[in-house]
Parts: structure tokens; C-alpha cells; sequence
């Protein structure tokens, strides 16, 4: 076998104390078109890859038996100062425990004296080819390492200058990431918000994403629709990256244009998590279905469109990776994204639990005055009428989704908060939907800024009670009467509690004084 073809000669540093030896097998290295170096002792061998440097040796050959210290500890200083070089031990025959100790330190290659001359030919080439895939690797790892903390530097300077006070919170699996955001002015002033979750965790999703969202800068920029970016991007994968391949390339995308003139917001969605919408109140909507289209490089089709007013209040929007964590730890997604932009908080533990990329977004709207004072969403869910059941479970998710959200929250205080929520809740599926399944009740909670206010609210679709709310209550109250006990409650212990269309639209202010935090989740 010949030396691999490379731009430069592959060099092999030869250690024994034999001088026959290093004679034998030195002749036999150069014959094989290796550059040799020869040191009769470890000490000696360690200064020649000292002075030379370690990156201009391709393989070390060295005797295990030599004055100066044995073949293990000599490979255990190689190993110190270059995990990726490889070293072969030259061993007498019958030296088993030798073999042992080589194989609890590691792995390394062993030749056995005398040495044969195929033998020799089979086990350099190998190693000298296992070295300089390892130097590959570190420096794939490297540079991985080097755009991960590039990606993440430049995306948070970015959004910071693209739009101010925007939240962002991102994690990756790996060095660098495939989820990616960016924020585009255009020329007329409108702002453009985009998020992208590119499929697979190699280092090529993160330049995927990357390569997505600078055309999408330029072609926006020069007077092009999203539609054009999303066609341009989706006809690009389909017929050029995944021309020749099984496994092609894909990338979910969200696009959402915020319009000052037409006071609307226009959403594109290829795939990606629906954005929540909320007003100043708090209370959060996603904007479109949960499901948009399939992401870009599936199919030939037309995206998810939709147009909206543009409100006053805020945006929140993430990756399915954050979802999917949210359901591993039985949270609502918004309350995990509000303690993930909560960089007060040591979150290092939480997004270990991932198993994939999350990045979040979060940002008042364009036409929220500065001043404002913008509740934040942390729960959106719906339960239909048959939900009644299951109303242990839906508290304990409350709970536990406050919990993440505010972490300080007194318990005394939640309890009071969830039997609230609870009567509420069960008075919205057994009346207002009756118990079916085809009704649906919707619960939202959102926190103030300083987190001292939280806001719930409760609708169904049934029409409401027939009594007066304020009569029924003054008569339980006097006579101790127990029918509707639960809704008193809901009267008396919120701060403020606001009824509408008859109960079936039910508003509940709490207000306290936060605590030191104690613990984290």
C-alpha cells in the first residue's frame, strides 16, 4: 500500500532505543514515501515535537520499553498536547498487560516485535489517515464553534438595532444553529420580522438558515414580496439542493409584515408555529392556524396568507423546538417563551432538557406608543365541553405554567388565583358549553411588565346566565345561600372582576406585591 496522495508528504516520528530498529523500520517508512524523524529515546522524541510542532507530524511510531519513561506514559503526554495525533506502540511478544493498560487508556495502534514488514504496511497508512480525519474534525469544531458565537453576537445586535426593545432568547443543540431571526426596514418604512427553523443540526442548516434570511434581506429590500422570497427559496431547494438527494433539504419560515399605512399585519407561514398576537390586555391569539403550510422544499404550492388588523400590544412568536419542551414539561408555550426572555433568570438547566433549537422572539407592535403599558401574554388555551373532567389536570397546567412564568409567585396567593380559574372554568364547560364537545371555552393570563398585575380571562360559547349577577350575590352573601358559591368567590377575591354577555365573557385582575425570589423551576 502506497502513502495516501496528499498536498505534502505525510511525516512519521520514529522512538526507539534500538538503534537496528529505527534502521529497519526507518528504511522501510522512507522506501514507502514517508518523511521520517528519529529520536533514540521519549524525552528526546517529545522535544523534536515540541520544537517542530505537533501539527507537522502525521503519526508517531514509538517502542513501549526505553530509558526516560515507558511507551504509556509517553503516549499519555503525546495525548496532553494533541488528542488528534495518532500513536502506534511497538511491543515485545507475551506482553499482555502492556495490551491491557492501551486499551483502559485508550484507543492506540500496537505493532509487535519483531516487526513484520506487512504488518507495518497495513497499520500506518490507517493511522496516518485516522490522524488527519481528527484534525479535520477539531477544525469543523472549531469553526462550528466560531460561527455559533458569531451567529449568536451578530443576531442579538442585529434585532437590538433593527428594533429596539425587542426580546430574544435562543439556545442550540449543537455549535451553530439553524433557527434563525431577523428584522428588515424597508423602504417605505414598514417593518418585516422574520423566523426560520432549518431542518437537521449539522453545521449546513445553520448556513441553510443563514443563506435564506440574507436573500430575503435583499430581495425585500429591492422591492420584492415575500411571496418572491418564499417562491424564489422554495423552487431553489426543490430543483437544485434537493435535486439528487432522499433526504432533501427543508426549512419552516414565518414572515410577518407589519403595515403602518394599512394598519394591518400580513403573515406568510411555511410551516412554522403560528405567532401569538396580543392586545394590550395581554390576551393572546395565534394569528392563523397552528399548522401553515408544509415548510419550503417539500412541495410546489401555494403558503399560508393572512391579513389582520394591526394593534396596539405585542407579538410573540418561536420555534416548534420550544414547543415541543413546553409539552415535555406539561407548560403552555407562551408561559415557557416569557421565562426563556426572562434573562434575569438562570435558564441553563431548563434548556438542557431541549432536544432540539429554540429560539424565541418577542416585540411590541409598531403602533404601541412607547409609554404604553403592555401586558404580556403567558397562557392561550382551549378546551371544549367535554373538558369538564379533566379539570384537575387544567389546574395543576395553570399552576405550573404560572409558576414558570413568575417564579416568585407567594402560594397563598396562587391558590386563591386557581380556585378562581377553577369555578370559572367549570361554570364555561358545564353551562356556557354544556358539556359538549363541539363548544369551546378559551382561557388566556397575561402578567404585567414589573409582573405585580396578572390579567385572566374566560369565554364560552353558551349565552350566559339568567339572573343578575349583583342581586345573587348580595342574597348568597346574606342568607349563606350555596347555589353558585363558586361565582361569589369569583366576585369576592380578584381585585377587579369584569362580567359580560351575562357571564359567558368573564375578565379577572389580580394584584400583589412581588416577592424575593426563592427558588427557580
Amino acid at each position: 500500500m502506497q502513502a495516501p496522495e496528499n498536498e505534502r508528504v505525510s511525516t512519521v516520528l520514529l522512538v526507539d532505543d534500538d538503534k537496528s530498529t529505527r534502521h529497519l523500520v526507518g528504511a522501510k517508512l522512507i522506501q514507502k514515501g514517508y518523511d521520517v524523524l528519529q529520536a533514540d529515546s521519549s524525552r528526546a522524541g517529545l522535544k523534536i515535537l515540541d520544537e517542530a510542532g505537533y501539527n507537522s507530524f502525521d503519526l508517531v511510531i514509538s517502542d513501549y520499553w526505553m530509558p526516560g519513561g515507558n511507551g504509556l506514559e509517553f503516549l499519555k503526554s503525546v495525548r496532553h498536547k494533541d488528542s488528534t495525533l495518532s500513536v502506534i506502540l511497538m511491543t515485545a511478544d507475551g506482553e499482555r498487560q502492556i495490551l491491557e493498560n492501551l486499551v483502559q487508556f485508550g484507543e492506540c495502534g500496537f505493532l509487535q516485535k519483531p516487526i513484520a514488514l506487512k504488518a507495518l504496511d497495513e497499520v500506518v497508512p490507517e493511522a496516518i489517515l485516522k490522524t488527519q480525519m481528527q484534525r479535520h474534525l477539531k477544525a469543523t469544531e472549531i469553526q462550528a464553534n466560531t460561527l455559533g458565537e458569531n451567529q449568536r453576537v451578530l443576531l442579538k445586535n442585529h434585532l437590538d438595532a433593527a428594533w429596539p426593545g425587542i426580546e430574544f432568547s435562543f439556545s442550540a443543540k449543537s455549535q451553530a444553529s439553524g433557527d434563525f431571526a431577523s428584522a428588515i426596514t424597508t423602504k417605505d418604512g414598514n417593518k418585516t420580522l422574520i423566523l426560520s427553523d432549518s431542518s437537521g443540526h449539522e453545521l449546513a442548516s445553520s448556513i441553510q438558515s443563514n443563506y435564506f434570511h440574507g436573500l430575503a434581506r435583499g430581495m425585500l429590500v429591492c422591492g420584492s414580496s415575500i411571496e418572491d422570497v418564499f417562491d424564489l427559496y422554495n423552487e431553489t431547494l426543490i430543483k437544485e439542493w434537493n435535486k439528487n438527494t432522499v433526504l432533501g433539504h427543508s426549512l419552516a419560515a414565518c414572515a410577518i409584515r407589519f403595515d403602518r399605512d394599512q394598519n394591518e399585519i400580513y403573515l406568510v407561514n411555511a410551516g412554522f408555529p403560528a405567532p401569538m398576537m396580543a392586545g394590550l390586555n395581554g390576551f393572546a391569539t395565534p394569528l392563523g392556524e397552528e399548522a401553515g403550510a408544509p415548510p419550503l422544499g417539500w412541495f410546489e404550492e401555494e403558503y399560508r396568507h393572512l391579513k389582520a388588523p394591526l394593534s396596539q400590544g405585542s407579538l410573540t412568536n418561536w420555534t416548534d423546538g420550544l414547543e415541543d419542551l413546553a409539552t415535555d414539561l406539561k407548560v403552555d408555550p407562551l408561559a415557557l417563551a416569557d421565562r426563556l426572555l426572562d434573562h434575569s433568570q438562570d435558564n441553563t438547566v431548563l434548556q438542557s432538557k431541549s432536544i432540539d433549537d429554540i429560539a424565541v422572539v418577542r416585540l411590541k407592535t409598531p403602533s404601541t406608543p412607547a409609554n404604553a403599558n403592555v401586558m404580556l401574554p403567558i397562557l392561550y388555551q382551549r378546551y371544549h365541553g367535554g373538558s369538564l373532567e379533566q379539570i384537575d389536570a387544567i389546574q395543576n397546567y395553570c399552576e405550573k405554567s404560572l409558576r414558570y412564568s413568575i417564579p416568585d409567585l407567594d402560594a397563598g396567593y396562587l391558590s386563591e388565583m386557581l380556585v378562581c380559574v377553577r369555578e370559572a372554568l367549570i361554570n364555561a364547560l358545564l353551562h356556557g358549553c354544556e358539556k359538549r364537545e363541539d363548544r369551546w371555552a378559551t382561557l388566556q393570563m397575561s402578567r404585567s411588565e414589573d409582573r405585580s398585575k396578572i390579567m385572566i380571562q374566560i369565554q364560552d360559547e353558551g349565552k350566559g346566565h339568567s339572573f343578575d349577577w349583583e342581586t345573587h350575590a348580595a342574597d348568597a352573601a346574606e342568607n349563606l345561600l350555596t347555589e353558585h358559591r363558586g361565582l361569589i368567590m369569583i366576585q369576592a377575591i380578584p381585585t377587579r372582576t369584569e362580567i359580560q354577555k351575562n357571564g359567558a365573557h368573564l375578565i379577572m385582575e389580580f394584584e400583589r406585591t412581588p416577592l424575593a425570589p426563592q427558588h427557580q423551576i
